[in-house]
């Protein structure tokens, strides 16, 4: 904006800034923010830099994210720890009962179990499964780069299929009782668990948590008292059409940038702010950001090429000339 400005004395397009620092929380606070806030921000569309490209030399046009909803469970048996020699088998342990919760929720071939889970997910047409196929994918690369020995999910979907355009539930965290160095013959009172799912087109986030509560206190163990929290930070699933405004302007430049066709995807994670622009506001967010997949993303060694910075720089400034005509 600045350079633009300085050698050309104005913009081709009207410009507002939106920064944003919740997202990896979730955005707790936006959805209102931006509902009580509809004059100020209003736009056309919005154009953000959350994001990344396939590869260094293959550029993607993102679609659609997948939306997010979490609850944290806590099942409780005593009033206390006890000694699990004096105590042990005469009651329920809060922490076996937890395990049994959470396996309640899959089917052995990981499809979720939970009643009307799946009712409200859009089928993928056979277009979006061919655009989707169009995507190379080296399972064996794809493998070695997690660690993992297989691959496994859901059946009759593809890897990149159950990636960003399935539901997910997943449990984040798992704890209870005596975590440190050696033995300590403990029964713990409580357990707890973190749970999030990931959404797609259609499925509603306070829908979603409703029918995990429901799940949770119909497969309670007996023995245990149990409480159910939502977690803040819920997302609606995001998905715009490819042959948006927006998304049009950015395959004509991302073409000129690396001298080839990108490929159309959706991602598996959430930009909550994303629903929330198109609820309150009517506008689609364009992903149009330069980040690569082996920088290191939330890690402390997280990292961002030059290479790519300056890249970003020369297409924002073709992204607003472009839109300016």
């Amino acid at each position: 904006i600045e350079a633009m400005l300085r050698t050309q004395g104005t913009l081709p397009v009207n410009v507002k800034f939106f920064f944003e620092g919740q997202e990896e929380i979730g955005s707790p606070q936006m959805p209102d923010f931006i509902a009580s806030h509809r004059d100020l921000l209003a736009c056309d569309w919005v154009l953000s830099s959350d994001g990344g490209q396939w590869e260094e030399n293959q550029p993607v046009v993102i679609i659609g994210r997948r939306g997010l909803c979490g609850l944290q469970i806590d099942l409780q048996s005593s009033r206390h720890d006890v000694h699990s020699g004096t105590y042990g088998g005469t009651f329920q342990n809060p922490i076996h009962a937890l395990a049994r919760l959470i396996t309640s929720m899959h089917g052995p071939q990981g499809e979720i179990l939970v009643d009307g889970f799946y009712d409200a997910v859009r089928t993928l047409s056979d277009a979006e499964r061919t655009q989707i196929a169009e995507i190379p994918f080296d399972e064996k690369q794809y493998v070695d780069e997690l660690g993992v020995k297989q691959l496994f999910g859901e059946p009759g979907y593809s890897t990149y299929e159950r990636a960003w355009t399935r539901p997910t539930l997943e449990v984040n965290g798992m704890w209870g009782g005596f975590q440190g160095e050696g033995v300590k013959t403990v029964i713990a009172n409580i357990a707890h668990a973190k749970i999030t799912c990931r959404l797609v087109p259609d499925q509603e986030p306070d829908k979603i948590a409703k029918l995990l509560s429901d799940h949770i206190a119909r497969h309670a163990p007996a023995g245990v008292t149990f409480s159910v929290q939502k977690l803040p930070g819920s997302a609606d699933p995001y998905l715009m059409p490819l042959d948006h405004p927006g998304n049009i302007a950015a395959r004509i430049i991302l073409k000129e940038l690396y001298g080839k066709e990108p490929y159309v995807a959706r991602m598996g994670g959430t930009i909550p702010v994303c629903g929330s622009f198109l609820k309150f506001l009517g506008a689609h967010m364009i992903n149009f950001a330069f980040g690569l997949k082996d920088e290191n993303i939330h890690a402390p060694d997280e990292f961002f090429r030059i290479s790519s910075f300056k890249r970003g720089q020369e297409a924002f400034c073709m992204m607003l000339e472009q839109l300016g005509r």
